[in-house]
């Protein structure tokens, strides 16, 4: 009698212990195939905007390369957050991508209520590019270069005023106040773009700051003095421009895209992602929309994007501390 029971035990556990392997086999093969169903690409901004666009001409590369339905989709509001809170609800299994912007990094200070924290939340997958910040004025200003324009606001009695067109941009400014020693300066925030650079062309703001597509063809017009870019070096669209770092200010002022998935997702199909966005890298229609925006190409490693970001969230750690005020406050 114990036998039978010691044998139905041992059997028991044995059927136990299978069946925990099969499950495990099952989970490790569907992530070795992955994609196996839709992929989709959360925009937690407007369409036809930067982010979307780029989003959009991955999912044709993701799509052509795997077979797959990859759906862009744009959950907008609360200045990405709402996008971004739905990808971080969705199950960590890489079947939803969200694609974001610097200033992602900023929730924990903007808008501490919303609980989200990008490097908490996510696993880094992919810088895609970035965008090199431009720092002008209207072509009617005495300043002719970057020097100028930070001596003759320290000497005025009024303070110069940068318009900024997102948070991050709105940090720049004050980085730059803070490496200048230029304490008389305002911060005037605008929804967008394009009321910015009509102030900054008509010279209601001190100095603009938009990205290069948008201040390329007010520079060529001749109604935009670009005084420093924010790239890590020299532009060849504007190679007489200096950057920041060549008018002493050791900084860089550049707005990455980047994909991401939520915390947890396995390692395995991280890399498959990541496999498809260096096959990405070299479609051809990809580097050329990116090169229309202005854009820089990256397509980083997930190590790589992840040691940048958080590089990044350590330098403007303080001026966030120091600057910005969160919602509702």
């Amino acid at each position: 009698m114990r036998q039978t029971i010691r044998r139905l035990a041992f059997l028991c556990l044995a059927m136990v212990s299978l069946g925990a392997i099969s499950m495990q086999s099952a989970q490790a093969a569907a992530t070795d195939k992955f994609p196996m169903r839709p992929i989709t690409i959360v925009v937690p901004y407007s369409a036809g905007g930067g982010t979307d666009t780029l989003a959009r001409n991955l999912a044709r590369v993701w799509q052509e390369h795997w077979g797959q339905p990859v759906v862009v989709i744009n959950r907008t509001g609360a200045d990405g957050i709402i996008g971004s809170e739905y990808v971080k609800n969705q199950p960590a299994d890489g079947y939803t991508v969200l694609i974001q912007v610097n200033q992602a990094l900023f929730y924990p200070y903007t808008v501490p209520s919303a609980n989200l924290d990008i490097l908490r939340d996510f696993q880094m997958v992919s810088k895609l590019q970035q965008n090199a910040m431009i720092f002008g004025v209207a072509s009617n200003s005495p300043d002719k270069t970057f020097g100028d324009f930070i001596a003759r606001c320290k000497k005025s009695s009024n303070p110069c005023s940068f318009g900024a067109a997102t948070r991050h941009g709105e940090i720049m400014a004050r980085q730059i106040g803070d490496l200048t020693g230029l304490s008389n300066m305002v911060v005037a925030n605008y929804k967008g773009t394009s009321p910015m650079m009509v102030d900054a062309l008509g010279g209601h703001i001190s100095m603009g700051m938009p990205s290069l597509v948008v201040a390329l063809p007010q520079v060529k017009g001749g109604e935009f003095r670009a005084l420093a870019t924010g790239a890590t070096a020299r532009l060849p669209e504007l190679p007489d421009v200096p950057t920041l770092k060549e008018e002493g200010l050791n900084m860089s002022a550049m707005t990455w895209y980047g994909i991401m998935v939520r915390k947890g997702t396995p390692e395995s199909v991280v890399n498959a992602l990541s496999d498809a966005v260096r096959l990405a890298s070299d479609d051809k229609k990809l580097r050329t929309s990116m090169e229309t925006e202005g854009a820089i190409p990256v397509f980083s490693s997930p190590a790589d994007f992840d040691a940048d970001v958080h590089a990044e969230a350590a330098a403007v750690r303080p001026l966030l501390e120091k600057y910005l005020t969160p919602v509702g406050k």
